[in-house]
């Protein structure tokens, strides 16, 4: 009896465990996405007449890169469907970038860091998510 008990012990601090790791670090993705997002957009907005220049191309396009970095594990962790918005978020973002396109930049952006936010909270150890 005594070691059934320690057996479903073991295995619950395991499983427990486990959902902590995948919770932090999915979270901690989604901030660094939203970081470098907010610190793209405030430097789009400096100037927001010449937005092409190679600093900003090249930004746009390396937060693309970590992310596909960071994706390979999140992929494991939750559906594909979901993050494929972000994908398509990010290469929209690069290419307005590139365009000299402001307005369209500076929308998809905040239309991808409001949807990391609220993505993000799916995701956080909270009594709505275990129950």
């Amino acid at each position: 009896m005594v070691k059934k008990w320690i057996v479903m012990i073991t295995l619950t601090a395991i499983l427990v465990t486990g959902c902590i790791l995948e919770s932090s670090y999915i979270n901690k993705s989604f901030n660094w996405l939203i970081n470098s997002l907010e610190s793209l957009e405030i430097e789009l907005t400096e100037n927001k007449e010449k937005i092409d220049t190679e600093e900003l191309i090249n930004k746009a396009y390396s937060i693309h890169e970590n992310w596909h970095k960071k994706l390979k594990v999140i992929k494991c962790l939750i559906w594909h469907t979901w993050v494929k918005d972000i994908e398509i978020g990010l290469a929209r973002i690069a290419v307005y970038v590139e365009e000299n396109d402001y307005t369209e930049a500076y929308a998809e952006l905040a239309a991808l860091i409001d949807y990391c936010a609220h993505y993000s909270d799916d995701f956080r150890i909270s009594q709505e998510n275990i129950l």
